[in-house]
C-alpha cells in the first residue's frame, strides 16, 4: 500500500499547475456568466470562449515548463557534483529573488567541492610519490584480507606486481599471520619472514585504518639485512684498518732487521774469523724464516685490505651468455643451460666476471674434494620483469656451517684467505643485487646471484 500511495502522489510541478488552475477558475466562471448574459453574437461568444481557454492553457503550460526546467537544471547540477564533476554552474543571469539565492548557493557549493577535490587529489599525488620513493614496503589489506595496495618497494621485495596481485588474498604474499596478529594488537618488532625461498629478518610494523567504519590493515616491512650487512662490513673495515696499521708497524722493522742480519752473515762468510760456518748457517735459516713469514704476513694484509678497497662499479650494457661461456672455458667440466632469449645487463662486466670466476672456482673445488671430478658445474639463470637470478650448482659435499659463510677470516680451505665470498657479496650488493649460498635441493651447494635488469 505504501508503494501505491507513493505512486499516487502528485508531482511538484503538477501541484503548481493545479494551484494556478484554481486561481483561474473563479474569474473564468465570472467571465463565462457575463458572456452568457451579454447581448452579443453567438459566434463572438464562442470565439471569446476559445480565446479564454487558450490563454489559460498556454499560461499553465508555461508555468509547468518553467518550473520543470529549473528543477531539471538544479537536478543535473547536483547529479554532476555527486559524480565528481564540479565544473557545471547554475545560470543566474536575469534571475532574482529566492531562485537567485538558491542558484548562488549551488554555485558556491560546487566551487567549494571543486576546491576540496583538487586539494584531495594533490594530497593523494603527494602521498603516492612518497610511498613510491621510500624503501619501506607498504601493503594494505581490507577486512576480507585481500590486497588493496602495494607500493614499488613491496613489489621489489615480493617480486610481484601490484596489478597482478590486486584483490588477491594476503596468503599469496605469506603475510596472513601478520594480519591475524594485527587484529589483536598492532605489531612493532623484528620478525623472520619467508620471502620467496629464503627466510629474511625484517622490521615489521602494522597499523589499522578505517573506510566507511570498516577496519583495514597496513603492513610496513623494512629489510634490515642490508643495514645489518653494512654495519657488519663497516665494523670489519675499522678492524682491518687497525690490524693493518699495527701489523705494518711490525713488518717494517722485521724486514729491516732481516736485511741487516743478511749483511752480517755475508760479512762472516767473507771473513771466517768473525764467526763459525755452523753459526752462519743457523742464522741463514732463521733469517730465511723471518723473511718468509714477513712476506707472507704482508700478502695476508694485502688480501684483506681488498675488503675496504672495492671500487664502485663502472657499469655498461653487455650480454650475459658470452661472458658465462668465456668463464666456462677456464674449467674442465661446465654445463650451461642457456635460455632461448639472451639477457642484457647494465653492470660492471669486470667485477661480475670476477664474481663468477670465484663462484665457478669454488664449485669446481667442491666437486674435486668430493671425488666427483667428472661431475660438471651446472649454470642456469631465470628472469622476471625486473630481476635476473644466476644459479651455479656443484655436486660437492654441501655446506656444513652456513653461519660462518660470510665471516671474514673464516675458511675451510687449507690455503684459503676467507675473503672470496665476502668480496663477491660486496660486489653484488654494490650493484643493488643479492648474493646467497645454500645447499642444493639434492646434493652439493648452489650459489645464487640476483641482479636488477635494465628497466
Amino acid at each position: 500500500m505504501l508503494k501505491n500511495f507513493q505512486h499516487a502522489k502528485t508531482a511538484f510541478e503538477d501541484k503548481l499547475v493545479r494551484i494556478a488552475l484554481k486561481g483561474f477558475m473563479l474569474p473564468t466562471i465570472a467571465a463565462l456568466v457575463m458572456l452568457f448574459y451579454a447581448d452579443v453574437s453567438i459566434y463572438f461568444k464562442l470565439l471569446l470562449l476559445i480565446l479564454i481557454f487558450t490563454i489559460i492553457f498556454i499560461t499553465l503550460l508555461s508555468i509547468r515548463q518553467t518550473v520543470t526546467f529549473q528543477l531539471r537544471t538544479s537536478t543535473n547540477l547536483v547529479e554532476a557534483m555527486t559524480s565528481g564533476d564540479y565544473g557545471m554552474r547554475a545560470n543566474n543571469k536575469d534571475v532574482k529573488g529566492a531562485l537567485a539565492d538558491f542558484n548562488e548557493l549551488l554555485n558556491t557549493l560546487a566551487s567549494r567541492l571543486s576546491e576540496q577535490s583538487l586539494i584531495t587529489r594533490e594530497k593523494q599525488i603527494l602521498l603516492s610519490k612518497i610511498t613510491d620513493q621510500i624503501d619501506v614496503a607498504v601493503v594494505a589489506v581490507n577486512d576480507q584480507r585481500h590486497i588493496t595496495l602495494m607500493n614499488p618497494a613491496a613489489e621489489r621485495l615480493f617480486k610481484q606486481r601490484f596489478e597482478d596481485r590486486q584483490g588477491w588474498p594476503i596468503t599469496s604474499l605469506g603475510l596472513q599471520n601478520l594480519v591475524a596478529a594485527t587484529q589483536q594488537e598492532n605489531l612493532n618488532k623484528v620478525s623472520e619472514l619467508e620471502i620467496g625461498d629464503n627466510k629474511r629478518k625484517m622490521y615489521v610494523r602494522t597499523d589499522t585504518f578505517f573506510e566507511l567504519g570498516i577496519p583495514h590493515y597496513l603492513i610496513f616491512i623494512t629489510d634490515i639485512q642490508h643495514i645489518l650487512r653494512d654495519e657488519e662490513r663497516m665494523a670489519w673495515q675499522r678492524l682491518l684498518r687497525v690490524l693493518s696499521h699495527e701489523i705494518n708497524n711490525s713488518l717494517t722493522p722485521i724486514a729491516s732487521i732481516a736485511e741487516t742480519l743478511h749483511q752480517l752473515v755475508k760479512t762472516q762468510e767473507d771473513d771466517p774469523e768473525v764467526g763459525s760456518p755452523q753459526l752462519s748457517e743457523s742464522m741463514k735459516e732463521g733469517l730465511s724464516v723471518i723473511s718468509e713469514r714477513a712476506h707472507a704476513l704482508n700478502l695476508f694484509i694485502q688480501d684483506y685490505q681488498q675488503l675496504t678497497r672495492v671500487p664502485p662499479p663502472t657499469k655498461s650494457v653487455f650480454k650475459l651468455t658470452p661472458l658465462v661461456q668465456q668463464i666456462c672455458q677456464l674449467f674442465d667440466s661446465c654445463h650451461i643451460s642457456i635460455p632461448e632469449q639472451d639477457v642484457s645487463l647494465y653492470a660492471d662486466r669486470d667485477q661480475l666476471q670476477q664474481v663468477l670466476i670465484n663462484v665457478f672456482k669454488n664449485a669446481n673445488e667442491a666437486n674435486i674434494s668430493a671425488g666427483n671430478t667428472a661431475s660438471p658445474i651446472h649454470v642456469n639463470w631465470v628472469t622476471s620483469d625486473t630481476t635476473l637470478t644466476i644459479h651455479v650448482t656443484d655436486k660437492g659435499q654441501g655446506i656444513h656451517n652456513t653461519e660462518n659463510l660470510f665471516v671474514p677470516f673464516y675458511t675451510t680451505k687449507q690455503h684459503g684467505s676467507g675473503i672470496g665470498l665476502i668480496l663477491c657479496r660486496q660486489i653484488i650488493l654494490n650493484h643493488g643485487g643479492e648474493f646467497t649460498l645454500a645447499n642444493a635441493p639434492q646434493a652439493g651447494a648452489r650459489a645464487s646471484i640476483q641482479l636488477p635488469l635494465i628497466s
